[in-house]
C-alpha cells in the first residue's frame, strides 16, 4: 500500500526526520532538545516500548569523546553498582 501524504503540498512528512539508531530506537531530527560543548540531544522514541527517550550524540571525530564514558556511568548508577573508576580510564 502506498503511503499517501495530505498536508501540505511542500511539507514533509515527520517520518522524513525519523532516523533510527539501533533496532530499538528512532531520533526525530526535528526535535532537538538542545545542545552543549560535547554534542546534541534530540527528542527520540523507543520503538520496542513506545517510550519517549533522549538521545544524545556527539560527532564522530570528537577531540575529547564523552559518550562512551558518561554510559559507562549511567549504566552503573541504574544497577546501584560501586563505580570502579579505573574501569573508566
Amino acid at each position: 500500500m502506498e503511503k499517501i501524504n495530505i498536508g501540505k503540498p511542500n511539507e514533509k512528512d515527520s517520518s522524513d526526520y525519523e532516523i533510527p539508531i539501533g533496532d530499538n530506537f528512532k531520533l526525530n531530527a526535528r526535535k532537538k532538545l538542545g545542545s552543549g560543548a560535547f554534542g546534541d540531544i534530540y527528542y527520540g522514541t523507543n520503538v520496542k516500548l513506545g517510550e519517549d527517550v533522549a538521545i544524545k550524540l556527539e560527532p564522530i571525530r570528537a577531540k575529547h569523546p564523552q559518550l562512551f564514558y558518561e554510559s559507562k556511568i549511567y549504566m552503573t548508577l541504574q544497577g546501584g553498582g560501586k563505580l570502579d573508576y579505573s574501569s573508566l580510564l
